[in-house]
């Protein structure tokens, strides 16, 4: 817990930055990764089973395999240092979050760490303290005239020639990155209010951190952020709905989503026809051509930019350009089982159980992820795999907590029944590849 709270609040780089010569973060690491070690034997080494680590490992061959074939032995080192700390992160959850108790303070954690980030960051915009490194400024529009006396604080700024957008330190750094963060902890904040407290209680509890991190998500400006708040929302909503009223919710939802978004996103008005956006699809279809062009192993892992002058922008075009389909295949087997592990959970639980209940909060944040995913390059970033091992070890903690009986039930032969990943993976393949091809063909006709 310890380890996951020096890797997103990042007190060292922040307060301390002439000990980050010590390389403490690393430290810490290989200190929680032996200990770890010492007691996975005692645990049958934790929630994983062999095919995630198999996906893990072979994803991770498969990184340096792209690597070393389009850059040499001199890019290996590079490769398998970006990747170790989301693939040991994964690890880590898994062979220590061995209970119910324990994957709730994981969750616990995770909120607080990024509702602390959040305050951190409002306190900057709106005092000015280390607003070089929270809040960037960007053009509210093209050949505006910024003012030469700027104030100190980016809240008292009122010419409105430049958009001040919240940030956070560290992977988060980046405002559309720091809002995929809020939105897959702001679920749940639900966890806090789910307790045997009355219903105002709950909500007087839950509501101010809400504000909070809502106020925060709506200074980022992330269009994406405005999809991902939509679909995480909606899948929240999913579990507390019947069926019927879901699809008549998804529907408006998708409708008022649509509507909001200039207005949530300020003047950055999410339209395929403006710069950005063709950019992105120019990024998106040479993406499509780096595969053509190494369909097996990509372009290599990193090297999206030796190809195109920026980044992807989408997690799944960045992922199957610099690792082809064999790592394309196996990073989206990793989300295909979460998801499934998550549906089995909630379809094998009593419902209103607190397994039924977590499992429902975290496929949200699941999908709230993955939505702005869609408009991001964050294909290996730690809150990926932090989201997939917590899949795993909820099923774990539900099979735990119902063991097989000489004469099971089928509902609990179901819940202890593998999960299957690889037919549905290859339908994600093809499915995604589609949806690129019919985005890039829309925004050029």
């Amino acid at each position: 817990m310890l380890y996951v709270l020096v890797l997103f609040i990042r007190p060292f780089e922040q307060f301390v930055p002439e000990l980050m010569e010590l390389r403490p973060v690393l430290i810490l690491w290989v200190l929680t990764f032996v200990l770890t070690l010492r007691d996975a034997s005692k645990v049958q080494w934790g929630a994983a089973e062999s095919q995630h680590y198999w996906l893990l490992g072979g994803l991770a061959l498969i990184v340096l395999a792209s690597t070393f074939f389009n850059g040499g032995f001199s890019s290996l080192g590079d490769g398998l240092g970006e990747y170790s700390t989301p693939a040991m992160l994964f690890a880590l959850t898994c062979m220590n979050v061995t209970t119910t108790e324990r994957y709730r303070k994981t969750a616990m954690l995770f909120l607080f760490c990024i509702l602390v980030l959040c305050l951190e960051s409002l306190y900057g915009y709106h005092t000015g303290w280390q607003a070089d490194k929270l809040v960037i400024p960007q053009m509210a529009r093209e050949n505006v005239i910024v003012p030469k006396d700027l104030p100190a604080a980016p809240a008292d700024d009122t010419s409105g020639a430049l958009i001040w957008r919240i940030r956070s330190v560290g992977f988060l750094s980046d405002p559309n990155d720091f809002a995929q963060s809020i939105i897959v902890v702001s679920p749940w904040l639900l966890m806090l209010g789910y307790s045997n407290r009355r219903a105002v209680q709950r909500i007087l509890m839950v509501l101010p951190l809400l504000v909070c991190a809502g106020y925060t998500l709506m200074l980022t400006h992330s269009r994406g952020g405005i999809l991902g708040t939509a679909a995480a929302g909606l899948f929240v909503v999913k579990m507390y709905v019947s069926p019927s009223n879901f699809v008549r919710l998804l529907l408006v939802g998708g409708l008022a989503a649509a509507l909001s978004m200039g207005g949530l996103g300020g003047d950055r008005a999410m339209s395929s026809k403006e710069q950005s956006a063709s950019e992105r699809i120019d990024a998106w279809n040479d993406g499509l051509m780096m595969l053509k062009g190494n369909p097996l192993l990509g372009v290599g892992y990193g090297n999206f930019t030796e190809h195109h002058h920026r980044t992807a922008h989408n997690s799944f075009v960045l992922c199957f350009a610099e690792t082809g389909l064999a790592g394309y295949s196996l990073w989206l087997g990793m989300i295909i089982i979460a998801i499934k592990s998550l549906n089995r959970v909630i379809a094998c639980s009593e419902p209103g159980s607190v397994s039924s209940h977590y499992a429902g909060l975290l496929r949200a944040s699941i999908v709230g992820f993955l939505v702005c995913a869609w408009f991001l390059s964050r294909t290996f970033v730690p809150t990926l795999y932090l989201l997939l091992a917590m899949a795993v070890c909820l099923l774990y903690t539900t099979r735990k907590a119902h063991p097989l009986t000489p004469h099971p039930s089928p509902t609990l032969v179901r819940l202890h029944e593998p999960v299957l990943w690889w037919w549905t993976t290859l339908q994600a393949v093809a499915v995604t590849l589609v949806l690129v091809s019919v985005f890039i063909r829309t925004a050029t006709m």
